[in-house]
């Protein structure tokens, strides 16, 4: 079936690794989030409304339980002042979560997928920073994970 003119179709930007490439991510323990250096800064440049994530890691014992949150921090939302750090006390925008494949082997790497998030925005080329949470696995997920985000907008086909 050919798709018609002006239905709604997604565009999809440039995918961008928003986890730190040098020296890498650290562990990130059970109920606790990532840190700051573990992830680069990502700008909105498109302002578009809609993201997508993608997310690889492995746990030496994979958990029985549990998610992977992602997060956002809004950067330079007035002015260069910025959100509050994310920590245990503070999480400002809850994204979504990463669903465990339980099946998966000990010690493999794995991919997660969030297919559609609103991608937070204050403003036009909204600077943001990602978090991963590790939440209710009672393991540790191995450092060297990786966070891919894409941006996505909805359109009317040609």
């Amino acid at each position: 079936m050919a798709i018609g003119t002006d239905s709604g179709i997604w565009f999809f930007g440039t995918q961008d690794e928003v986890s730190s490439l040098s020296p890498g991510p650290s562990s990130v323990a059970n109920n606790a989030f990532s840190i700051p250096d573990d992830v680069e800064n990502y700008t909105n440049d498109d302002d578009t409304p809609f993201g997508a994530a993608v997310l690889k890691c492995q746990f030496a014992t994979m958990p029985t339980s549990g998610a992977i949150g992602l997060y956002a921090r809004l950067l330079n939302i007035q002015g260069i002042n910025d959100e509050n750090i994310v920590d245990s006390n503070f999480s400002p925008h809850r994204i979504g979560k990463f669903n465990i494949d339980f099946g998966a082997g000990n010690g493999n790497d794995f991919f997660m997928g969030l297919k559609l998030f609103n991608m937070p925005q204050l403003g036009e080329g909204q600077d943001i920073e990602w978090y991963i949470k590790n939440e209710g696995t009672s393991q540790t997920i191995s450092g060297e994970w990786q966070l891919w985000i894409t941006p996505k907008s909805l359109g009317p086909h040609a």
